[in-house]
Parts: structure tokens; sequence; C-alpha cells
């Protein structure tokens, strides 16, 4: 494992300081697409009470990825690209690299100590003229002023991010309210189905929210099958098993609607 190194207001210790957390670097490569990422170990303990989650590379963002990089049609005049709950930021700095044009894309998250690392990658893989951008966003929350800031978006994408039953709401109205108003413009969630939040209740809350679901099985993604081969001996990898990749798209009375 390497330290992550850098200033005190990126969130890392400076030399002479105790280490208060350990990343390591790892490289992730779908269709000659390669990007360097930092995450904390999947074994690492919480530090200070610090929920590492998010600082946590997850299958899913993988699996997003691979039917992202695998459908160029989906990045093709797509103005903006937004990951809500980026986390180390797998997903959302692979499709800035394949799209060709990083500046576009904005990656947000609604912890700050997970930003960090956030940024931390950004800089690992992006000079910085050029590069994608960082944004606090918790969903539900001042997101009229976020869309002010940043534009609404073609894109929208978000990997595993929906593991909390009150967090639903607030997810899909965000999304809403940051999708352009195209008819091509769609959120893509990859989610793992949870007891407590199944997939059928994703699909609900998506309609309930003025979202048109269409479900993407994991044997159409081509890569899929293999990801789940090399990564049998991963703890994680019971997840891959459970998940499932949905596109929403906003419902025709809804698109235009100036208050979404």
């Amino acid at each position: 494992m390497k330290p992550v190194e850098g200033n005190n207001e990126e969130g890392q210790v400076g030399e002479g300081k105790e280490r208060k957390a350990w990343f390591r670097e790892k490289t992730i490569s779908i269709n000659r697409v390669g990007v360097v990422i930092f995450e904390a170990p999947f074994d690492a303990k919480k530090e200070d009470e610090v929920d590492n989650t998010g600082m946590r590379v997850w299958p899913a963002a993988q699996v997003l990825a691979l039917y992202v990089l695998n459908h160029p049609e989906v990045l093709r005049k797509c103005e903006g690209v937004l990951e809500l709950g980026a986390g180390a930021g797998v997903t959302g700095l692979l499709v800035a690299k394949a799209c060709g044009r990083p500046a576009d894309v904005v990656l947000t998250d609604g912890e700050h100590h997970v930003l960090e690392l956030t940024r931390r990658n950004i800089e690992a893989n992006f000079k910085e003229d050029g590069r994608p951008s960082c944004e606090y966003l918790r969903w539900g929350e001042n997101v009229a002023e976020f869309r002010d800031k940043v534009g609404t978006f073609d894109l929208i994408m978000a990997t595993d991010v929906l593991y909390c039953p009150e967090a639903l709401e607030p997810f899909f109205t965000t999304a809403r309210q940051l999708m352009s108003s195209k008819p091509s413009a769609q959120l893509l969630v990859s989610h793992t189905n949870r007891s407590y939040v199944p997939h059928y209740k994703v699909r609900k809350a998506g309609s309930k929210c003025g979202f048109k679901c269409t479900d993407i099985p994991l044997q159409s993604i081509p890569g899929c099958a293999e990801m789940s081969r090399a990564t049998a001996a991963d703890p994680r990898h019971p997840l891959l098993q459970r998940m499932q990749v949905f596109r929403f798209t906003l419902k025709s009375s809804i698109r235009g609607d100036p208050s979404s």
C-alpha cells in the first residue's frame, strides 16, 4: 500500500505527522482506457469514526463503466456528464478519458473526506488544464444553486449508492433537477439488490419522481462475465451476482417542465 501524499488542505497530512489514512494504488483498464486509482483497502478499519465506504472501489463502478465504454453512442453528442456519489471516482474518470472531453465531466459526493480522495484521483489521471471537476453535493440540498453553478447534464451516472431506503427520494429528485430536457438525456444506475433496498424499490422510486425505467441485464454487457471470473476470490464478488443496471429517462409528461 502507498500513502497518499499531499497538503493538509486536501485532507492529507504532511511530513513528520502520523498518517491517518493509507491507500493502495491500482490501475483499472476497460477497453484500453485506463485510470490510476487510490482506494482504501477493503479490510481497512475506520479512522476517527470516519466512514470509508465511499473510498473503496466497488464492482458496480466497473460494471457501469463497462456498459458506457461498450456503448459509445451514450457519449456521442453528450453535453455534460455528472456522477452522483462518485466516491473514488472510477466510473467518472474512465468516462472522462473515453469521451475525450474531460472538462465536461463533474464528479460529486456528499462527504468532504471522500472528496479529498476523489480530487487526488483526478489529479493522478489528468493535467490541470482540461480535467474533470469535483464538487460537493448532498442530494436534496441546495440543488437549484448547484444547477445554477454547473448547469444540467445529458448523462448522469451513479454506482451502488442506493443502499439506504431514505436516500431514494432525494437521489431521484436531485437527478431530475440536474438532467437536461433533451429526449436523449438519461440517468444510468448500477445497483446491488439488497433486502432493504431491492431492485423493485429503486424502479418504484424512480417512477414516483417522473422517470421511466429500463432494465439492462448484466449478461448483455460485454466483459461482465470475464470480470466475474476474474474477481471470484475478491470478498466483494458476491455483490456482482446481485447487480442490475437501470436506465432512467424522463417521462414525456415531465420533460421540459421548468419545475423539474
